[in-house]
């Protein structure tokens, strides 16, 4: 799926990553709402004031970022938030959304760390975990209405 390239520069983003996780994705929700508020009503707001839903997705990125390398390893994780995405009608659209406000903010925060080649790196991971969730919403979409038709 990810070139050997691209798994060795995101895996060497994790500890800043780890670092500065929380303030990339409070940046990354600014962004984001700012620029599309009408994602807004899908996100717990009080989870947004108390900083809990950042520090959630900091640690997710994060978790990616190291094991990036062994994608088995993030099962859990990503049956987890698939699940909660599947509740909060996340749409494959919507990746796209979250992807450029999430670079944005690396960028943003990150400054100079922030290369071309990580760049490249990180929009290529993106993509390829996006296609995970959307894959595996889709399925747990499929299950859910196979049970409705019982």
């Amino acid at each position: 799926m990810l070139n050997q390239k691209t798994i060795e520069v995101v895996k060497s983003t994790a500890p800043i990553l780890k670092k500065y996780g929380p303030q990339i994705t409070k940046r990354m929700y600014e962004i984001m709402f700012y620029n599309h508020p009408e994602v807004k009503e899908k996100f717990d707001m009080s989870a947004q004031a108390d900083g809990s839903q950042p520090a959630r997705l900091a640690s997710a990125i994060y978790s990616y970022a190291s094991k990036i390398d062994d994608l088995p390893a993030l099962k859990p994780m990503v049956e987890r938030i698939a699940y909660r995405h599947v509740q909060t009608d996340v749409l494959p659209e919507e990746y796209s959304i979250v992807g450029s406000s999430l670079l944005q903010a690396m960028k943003d925060v990150l400054a100079e760390v922030v290369t071309d080649e990580v760049m490249v790196a990180w929009t290529e991971a993106y993509q390829a975990l996006s296609d995970i969730f959307i894959a595996r919403e889709y399925d747990i979409y499929e299950e859910q209405m196979s049970v409705l038709v019982r």
